[in-house]
């Protein structure tokens, strides 16, 4: 039997041996956190984690599931591992970074089941509260892959698990390889198995289940997790992509490294719409005690996750992804060169013999723009922005209060002129 690669894969271990309530929330907006949470008893050698935008994904509870307890929820040992809601859904898990040697390839498994239970309409939810019926397969066995579910009691609740190859701890990062999902019920299942490649000397495995509706129960029993290398014997391959996330309209180069001298080596890259991406051929070289196979591939003219296949002779196959992201528009309005503007502001009953007055007193020595718009005044990445505001007053609001609000920074004057001539003199002053 394979080793298994997991720290209490098993989920037996006591709880009191490491007594952690950590937890990585991963929050509509901002960045993901780590926080201890009172009602969470994460099991030893794992760290429980959450998508929380509250009311769509909410915060679940965990707890041990023991078996002395209720039997069903547990397939080996005494005791499981119980994740859950009570009214409302969750999109949450558990995770565990595991040390691997860079280029093995793994294999993550998991046993799983769910209670999905509801209270209503007894015409809906004949058996609300009881343990042995979830909503769907009722008292039966429950076990249909994503996609095959017959209806939305029957799609509730989904198990999935993951590995990211680059060691990263974000479930929902595209670096993140994740099996296939499938509707478990009643009775533990296996989960649909997941292979990866490492990329790094540490991987990161991910427990996960979903919910559609806030039923009120929504309980994901787990157990007997294991981490197996694969091929232990094959040579070990590292991959890499430079850049790592492209732009549109880029050329990447993608590297193969091995400590082994592989022959009848390929690559294969295929865009997210499952062409293959155009490369060159191979180049190969030394690195030390390394041999390297290089290529250069592109340019990318598809955004989103590229799966690169590196295979040689004796069975070697590496897996791996990289992201390609749209090409950025350059910002619109930036000045070419920085200047200073004196914008003198018209208000908007003044006519032409007004715009002549301003010209006649200072176009020929300082060239103000002139106009009657009060955002033209005052728009502009600008180091200097003046106004000069004639009449303000008959504007309809504050024009000081409108430029400190919507283009802070703008330098305000404000003239009264009875007439285009005061203005004419009063602007020669200035």
């Amino acid at each position: 039997m394979s080793q298994n690669l997991l720290r209490n894969g098993s989920f037996e271990a006591d709880w009191a041996e490491e007594k952690s309530h950590r937890c990585l929330v991963l929050p509509k907006d901002g960045p993901p956190f780590e926080k201890d949470v009172g009602n969470i008893f994460t099991p030893p050698g794992w760290t429980t984690w959450f998508r929380h935008e509250p009311g769509t994904w909410d915060q679940p509870e965990v707890r041990d599931a023991w078996k002395h307890h209720d039997p069903r929820r547990v397939r080996s040992g005494q005791k499981a591992i119980l994740l859950f809601t009570f009214y409302r859904k969750h999109d949450a898990g558990f995770f565990q970074r595991v040390k691997v040697g860079a280029g093995t390839r793994l294999r993550f498994t998991a046993w799983a089941h769910a209670w999905s239970n509801h209270a209503g309409d007894p015409r809906d939810f004949p058996h609300p509260d009881d343990g042995r019926w979830s909503e769907g397969p009722g008292y039966e066995p429950g076990f249909l892959l994503e996609g095959e579910a017959p209806n939305d009691e029957w799609r509730n609740f989904l198990f999935y698990v993951g590995i990211d190859p680059t060691g990263g701890t974000n479930p929902l990062a595209g670096t993140v390889v994740w099996g296939k999902g499938a509707h478990i019920y009643n009775v533990h299942a296996q989960v649909p198995a997941v292979e990866a490649v490492a990329q790094a000397d540490t991987v990161t495995v991910f427990l996960r289940s979903r919910t559609m509706w806030a039923f009120k129960h929504n309980d994901a029993y787990w157990d007997d997790a294991e981490l197996i290398a694969l091929d232990a014997g094959r040579p070990q391959v590292l991959l890499s992509c430079k850049p790592e996330k492209p732009k549109v309209g880029e050329r990447i180069a993608v590297e193969a490294r091995s400590l082994a001298a592989l022959t009848e080596v390929s690559l294969k890259i295929t865009q997210p719409s499952g062409r293959e991406l155009t490369r060159s051929s191979v180049t190969v070289g030394r690195d030390g005690s390394w041999y390297t196979w290089s290529y250069t591939a592109g340019p990318i003219s598809e955004v989103g996750t590229h799966t690169l296949v590196f295979s040689a002779a004796g069975g070697v196959s590496v897996t791996g992804v990289f992201e390609s992201l749209p090409v950025e528009k350059p910002p619109r309005g930036r000045p070419r060169v920085q200047y200073e503007r004196t914008y003198v502001l018209l208000p908007p009953d003044a006519d032409a013999a007004w715009a002549l007055a301003v010209v006649d007193a200072t176009w020929n020595k300082f060239r103000y723009t002139i106009g009657g718009s009060a955002d033209d005044a005052g728009i502009g990445d600008l180091d200097v922005r003046r106004v000069i505001a004639v009449n303000p007053g008959r504007w309809p609001a504050d024009l000081r209060a409108f430029f400190e609000q919507y283009y802070p920074g703008v330098q305000y004057t404000a003239i009264e002129a009875s007439t285009p001539d005061e203005l004419r003199q009063k602007l020669a002053r200035l």
